[in-house]
């Protein structure tokens, strides 16, 4: 299971601050730190950036600043196509693309872009609205895997996000019982099958996140048994880190060992 760090968020105040200040040492620190706590990608995601020169600005220093930081791949995390092949063209290493859904005008674009630069690309099985149950997250997936083998991606190069929704939202049960159904089902289904990726700390999104800190490793084992091939989140939460080693122990990736663990 591929670790994805989303601690690079404009969703986060203190990100926030470091991009509009410009503060390379503190990005370059925060690259340096999540490296060292295990992450195996970086996303990279500034928010929305109204002013295109703006974009330019912002995504040149963010990619520049985390390449020379370490030499996790990046993962380019924006909405919008145009802004994706902006940030691409700072890129000296091949990044992954994050993300695409299946809208008309959202994922043509971006599977056209990976096509055109041997890219692997995240796509959400949603469009405008997160789909009801798992049925319909399988019909875009199969509709996202269609498009993306007419342009040559399939297999490890296409990762599909079954868009995990907030716990304490109505229904929010459901949707983690459909997302985790999802994630069982896509390899019995595609030939060659997608890889799997989930946002998990959506899970806590909106919610009392400080009394909620606990469903996150929970989710992400059962996600792991369903067969998940990357998870994004904090890798500076020990709870959630914890989780990650002991999903590779079972999965004969590492020793046990109890005082690592507490034990």
């Amino acid at each position: 299971m591929i670790i994805v760090a989303d601690n690079i968020s404009a969703g986060r105040p203190s990100v926030r601050r470091i991009i509009a200040q410009r503060d390379g040492q503190a990005l370059d620190a925060l690259c340096r730190r999540l490296a060292g706590s295990g992450a195996d990608w970086l996303d990279l995601n500034p928010g929305f950036l109204p002013q295109k020169n703006q974009r330019a600005e912002v995504w040149r220093w963010l990619v520049t600043t985390a390449e020379a930081a370490c030499a996790l791949p990046l993962v380019l995390d924006t909405p919008r196509p145009d802004e994706l092949a902006l940030a691409l063209g700072f890129c000296t290493r091949p990044p992954v693309l994050n993300m695409a859904t299946a809208e008309d005008g959202r994922l043509a674009p971006v599977l056209d872009l990976a096509a055109a630069h041997d890219l692997s690309l995240v796509a959400a099985a949603m469009t405008a609205t997160t789909p009801a149950d798992a049925e319909e997250r399988l019909a875009l997936t199969a509709l996202i895997v269609a498009e993306a083998a007419r342009r040559g991606i399939d297999g490890p190069r296409l990762w599909i996000d079954p868009m995990v929704l907030p716990l304490a939202l109505p229904g929010g049960e459901a949707q983690a019982a459909a997302v985790l159904a999802t994630l069982r089902a896509i390899p019995f289904l595609f030939e060659p099958a997608p890889r799997t990726l989930l946002a998990v700390s959506n899970l806590t999104t909106a919610t009392a996140a400080a009394r909620a800190g606990f469903v996150g490793p929970a989710f992400l084992a059962a996600a792991f048994g369903a067969g998940l091939g990357a998870a994004m989140l904090d890798v500076t939460d020990p709870a959630l880190m914890k989780a990650v080693a002991l999903c590779r122990v079972m999965a004969g990736e590492r020793i046990f060992a109890p005082a690592e663990f507490g034990g």
